[in-house]
């Protein structure tokens, strides 16, 4: 008797109690645009896509030393998913142990165990908490132009790479360029 069907055991029955195995029909359809101020975010655990408020935007400007204003002691920075610890550090020009000592010494790089909202030390008064102010109708190159002279050393196609994948938000483009060194 040859290798075959015949034994109730190496027969393969399809289930069909359960209905079908997927519909695929929906799959090659992007996700509709998010509402304003939101974006879409998706849970590793479940492969679901939800919507969550976008971070503020928050720009720290240089004060100038006549200013007769104290600038405040520490900036607080609410940490998003794609905040780094090295990242952070870089962007307030301040040491991994300054970040670590205004935060009750926290240890390891994980932000996550960092309290919420972190606190930046403000020792040198270089930095001050200002709110974005939304920019009027540009074309892509004064954005490209205004990116380029905000973010020193980088180049054109650098730019346009930054504002294409921040769907050409001149803020998003200049905190993500800013994030990465430049």
């Amino acid at each position: 008797m040859s290798e075959g069907g015949l034994l109730a055991w190496k027969r393969q029955e399809i289930d069909v109690r359960r209905g079908p195995a997927g519909e695929y029909v929906n799959v090659h359809k992007p996700l509709p645009n998010p509402p304003r101020g939101m974006h879409w975010v998706l849970n590793e655990k479940t492969k679901e896509w939800s919507l969550e408020k976008k971070p503020e935007v928050v720009v720290a400007e240089v004060v100038d030393e006549d200013s007769k204003e104290q600038p405040p002691a520490f900036i607080e920075h609410e940490v998003t998913k794609t905040d780094t610890f090295a990242g952070i550090c870089l962007r307030y020009k301040i040491t991994p142990t300054e970040l670590r000592q205004a935060n009750g010494g926290f240890s390891g790089t994980n932000l996550f165990l960092a309290p919420q909202p972190l606190r930046i030390p403000n020792t040198k008064g270089q930095c001050q908490m200002a709110k974005a102010v939304p920019v009027g109708t540009q074309t892509r190159s004064q954005k490209m132009n205004r990116l380029m002279s905000g973010c020193r050393g980088i180049s054109s196609s650098e730019a346009k790479c930054y504002l294409e994948l921040n769907d050409w938000n001149l803020e998003e483009a200049i905190v993500n360029a800013k994030e990465d060194g430049f």
